[in-house]
């Protein structure tokens, strides 16, 4: 049952990187909210409850965006005077900088600078003392607004998660090209993992997907250690907030099946292994030094998956081949490790690298990753 907080309804965006909005549609159903996928994310709405759930649960979300207004503005002479009728005073705290993003498309107002400050000048105005643009250094602990004209209407949103979500606060080491986690999640629960059989990466690098699939089994919430822009709004709910943090607790199990993490890299390795003591999961995973020629003595259950993000392009040495590593795992797969499911991902280009594996592959989604074009690869391996 949900305990009372704020009775008021809101509109509410969760963002996402665009590819993988499906990804994120089914997670937000599976907490219990239903929502309307539109390009970048899927729109939605819920109360104070709502946006604390879903920034405390969503594995695949980049941030939870409060719809604070939606109109038509047709002129630059108008706007200060319309940003200046939404209540800020409960999103920006006094005497505080603020972060603005602003973009124009297709719209008579199409300077997104001019945009900025006028939106800049509602809230000052609204607020009764000057509010200034925060610095690159300091940004980042300042309230994100974003102010959006398209087709002459003027959309304008508030951050309610502050850091992007993908920053768990769990991961204290990297390595070159980092997975980001919330695509990890994303390829963790678009494989079908049950999150009880066996699940193995054989490039793991530094543990992104192990941490994420530990933190899956163990039903513990990617946020549960990490701060939110919500919670220096002036309605914040402490003892909401609280509430679900003690449930959260009580929902945590311990896993049934393996997680095992391999990668020949011992750098890697010891960075899985720090990342995993960091976030206090090392009891859950295991992180082993090898090469993917030995993958199948790791997978020693009849069924299970493989989920993983090969190395490629700037994460593979020079005077190593991309094809050959591709169908050597590819083969290994295929010959050793039948009932099992894999899930990876490739680059779109060449496309001959994809060929390389040797296996029937379905392309479930297509993505960037790190600025590089990927598809999410999907087989059961007969």
């Amino acid at each position: 049952m949900k305990p009372n907080g704020s009775n008021t309804k809101f509109k509410l965006f969760a963002v996402c990187p665009p590819g993988i909005e499906d990804i994120l549609s089914l997670e937000l159903s599976s907490l219990g909210i239903k929502g309307r996928k539109v390009a970048g994310g899927v729109e939605f709405s819920g109360d104070l409850f709502t946006i604390y759930s879903v920034n405390l649960w969503s594995r695949v979300a980049s941030r939870i965006l409060l719809r604070v207004g939606n109109f038509r503005l047709l002129s630059l002479k108008e706007a200060t005077d319309r940003f200046s009728r939404y209540p800020w005073e409960l999103y920006i705290p006094d005497s505080t900088d603020i972060r603005i993003r602003a973009t124009a498309h297709k719209s008579r107002i199409y300077h997104s600078g001019a945009l900025k400050q006028r939106l800049l000048e509602g809230i000052s105005r609204r607020l009764g003392h000057p509010i200034r643009l925060a610095s690159e250094r300091a940004g980042r602990n300042c309230p994100l607004l974003l102010v959006r004209m398209f087709r002459d209407r003027c959309q304008v949103s508030v951050d309610s998660s502050g850091e992007h979500l993908h920053k768990r606060g769990l991961k204290k080491f990297t390595v070159r090209a980092p997975l980001r986690e919330n695509l990890a999640a994303a390829m963790l629960l678009a494989s079908g993992w049950d999150r009880a059989s066996d699940l193995v990466d054989p490039f793991c690098g530094s543990g992104t997907i192990i941490i994420e699939a530990v933190l899956m089994a163990c039903m513990i919430p990617p946020g549960r250690r990490r701060k939110f822009a919500f919670m220096k709004w002036k309605n914040f709910d402490q003892g909401l907030w609280k509430h679900l943090l003690r449930r959260s607790d009580r929902l945590a199990i311990e896993p049934t099946g393996s997680i095992i993490g391999l990668d020949k890299d011992p750098a890697a390795v010891e960075t899985s292994i720090l990342n995993l003591e960091y976030a206090g999961l090392i009891p859950f995973a295991r992180i082993i030094q090898e090469d993917v020629s030995c993958l199948e003595r790791h997978c020693r259950s009849e069924r299970g998956f493989i989920v993983t993000n090969p190395p490629y392009g700037q994460r593979l040495k020079e005077n190593y081949s991309l094809t050959d590593l591709f169908a050597t795992f590819g083969r290994i797969v295929k010959k050793r490790l039948p009932g099992w499911k894999l899930t990876l991902l490739c680059p779109q280009n060449p496309p001959s690298l994809r060929r390389s594996l040797g296996l029937s592959l379905d392309s479930r989604y297509r993505f960037l990753n790190g600025g590089l074009k990927v598809e999410l690869l999907s087989s059961a391996i007969d």
